[in-house]
């Protein structure tokens, strides 16, 4: 339980620092996005392997919440509790993320959920 505990972590830490380190000011200007990107080049770096950790994390989660559903139907339990819970807390960070900035927030979760479906073996 620690470890999917200490995994939605890590997800929420990953999407926290995506948002604080590279933000999207608004009105949005692309080339002022791009400049400011260049002129801090190890806050990008940063910013990008984190990006690509969490993507990796949450996809991973995603994954397995998709075959444990999946195992679920097919054995035609109602023991979802647990599952209940894990999609539970996703949902949270997802909100939580979502309302500290929507904008990666979107990206971060929507590539995340594209890795999880691409990597499910049949």
């Amino acid at each position: 339980m620690y470890k999917k505990v200490w995994k939605f972590f890590v997800i929420f830490l990953c999407g926290y620092i995506l948002i604080k380190w590279i933000p999207i000011n608004h009105p949005f200007v692309l080339s002022d996005f791009i400049i400011s990107l260049v002129m801090n080049p190890l806050k990008f770096f940063a910013g990008a392997v984190v990006f690509f950790i969490g993507i990796l994390i949450t996809g991973r989660v995603i994954r397995e919440l998709i075959h444990k559903k999946r195992k679920t139907w097919q054995k035609r339990k109602i023991s979802g509790v647990n599952l209940f819970f894990e999609y539970l807390y996703l949902f949270i960070t997802l909100s939580l993320l979502f309302y500290l900035g929507w904008e990666q927030t979107l990206v971060f979760f929507s590539l995340s959920l594209f890795y999880g479906m691409i990597s499910i073996e049949l």
